[in-house]
């Protein structure tokens, strides 16, 4: 089985560690690690893995995801190589691999306006989409036109965006391998998208520890109000577990100060989703992936 991912255009490995290819720098090793080199190897990956019967994982960059100590008994492969950005008129095309700041940026250099709210955050397309990245100000969803996606079946289907069945921080994309996007933004003034673009990245750092290795905010908004604030009043701000800790600036955001372990940061989440049930009823759901 060690060769049925080997690929002719991409590296494949035997385990790798995760922590490397991580935000969080956490993580455990993978059964088999792949680096296709574009989008034809990473469609080619998948199809072998799927065809050895190889469980797979897609890795985009890393920035939503807490990987276990132990790794995972899989083939991970890892979409990072796998760019391209294109524009025609207002509508810009994306890879699965495209860093999310690298299209926003490329989308303010050219005036193209309905990216703003989405600066700052990280991650690539294909996460992007598949969770619905936003914040307050937007999300994702107001601008997705279609998305290419690759089927249980290993066929290639093109969707609108009324197919993907967009919430809150989910998409109806379980099952479905995201590979290219293309996204309807407005042409406006350059200066004014890239000052927009500098506010809306300026408001995040001002509130998160975006400098700090972790994995973005852990839970999702409830209904009572933003996670972080409720944690915040339940006192939650700087409990620790091991060299993971709960951060002083953002409560709905867990930080690996050196060496934290996947079990340290699952011992966080366990405390603040007990303290917010005991004492308001709250059920927090987690908005990172764990594996």
């Amino acid at each position: 089985m060690a060769n049925i991912c080997n690929l002719h255009d991409a590296s494949t490995t035997e385990g790798e560690i995760l922590r490397r290819h991580t935000s969080f720098r956490i993580g455990g090793p993978a059964q088999y690690f792949c680096r296709p080199s574009g989008i034809v190897e990473f469609i080619d990956a998948v199809r072998r893995c799927r065809r050895g019967g190889i469980p797979l994982r897609v890795l985009g960059r890393g920035t939503n995801l807490l990987v276990s100590d132990s790794g995972v008994p899989h083939a991970v492969i890892a979409t990072r190589q796998v760019h391209g950005i294109t524009a025609n008129g207002a509508t810009i095309s994306a890879c699965c691999g495209d860093s999310l700041p690298r299209v926003v940026s490329f989308a303010a250099q050219r005036g193209l306006s309905g990216l703003e709210p989405l600066a700052g955050i990280p991650g690539s397309i294909g996460g992007a989409i598949r969770m619905n990245a936003g914040t307050r100000n937007g999300c994702i969803d107001r601008i997705v036109q279609s998305v290419t996606v690759l089927t249980p079946e290993d066929e290639i289907a093109h969707l609108g965006a009324e197919q993907l069945g967009f919430g809150y921080r989910s998409s109806a994309l379980n099952g479905l391998i995201v590979l290219s996007a293309g996204l309807k933004l407005e042409q406006s003034d350059p200066e004014r998208v890239m000052n927009l673009t500098r506010e809306h990245r300026a408001q995040k750092a001002a509130s998160q520890p975006l400098d700090e290795n972790s994995a973005g905010c852990v839970f999702k908004n409830p209904i009572g109000g933003p996670a972080g604030q409720i944690l915040d009043r339940l006192g939650m701000k700087g409990a620790a577990e091991g060299d993971a800790i709960i951060s002083t600036r953002h409560a709905n955001f867990i930080l690996n100060r050196a060496n934290a372990a996947a079990a340290d940061v699952l011992a966080l989440i366990a405390r603040a989703r007990k303290a917010a049930l005991d004492a308001l009823g709250i059920c927090l759901e987690l908005e990172i992936e764990v594996w």
